[in-house]
């Protein structure tokens, strides 16, 4: 079992990537939503429920609580509507 420095650099390091992956993806999402927006709003789609805005956000909130950055130190539930 590793002794508490390790515990914390373990944690921290954790941490790091997790971060690291959540800008990464937030640098992809955000414009593909803008993007998906455009789409939406060009093909009449705005008000579908399918609509494909609406997905990449959905998308975006389940990839944020499956990456879960803040770990044991938050309590988060995603649900669908």
């Amino acid at each position: 079992m590793p002794g508490p420095r390790a515990r914390l650099a373990s944690t921290v390091v954790t941490y790091a990537l997790r971060v690291w992956l959540a800008g990464l993806a937030a640098a992809v999402l955000v414009p593909l939503a803008f993007v998906a927006l455009a789409a939406d709003v060009l093909t009449g789609r705005a008000g579908a429920p399918d609509a494909y805005a609406l997905r990449v956000l959905r998308f975006s909130a389940r990839f944020e609580a499956a990456i879960d950055v803040h770990g044991d130190l938050t309590d988060v539930r995603v649900t669908d509507r």
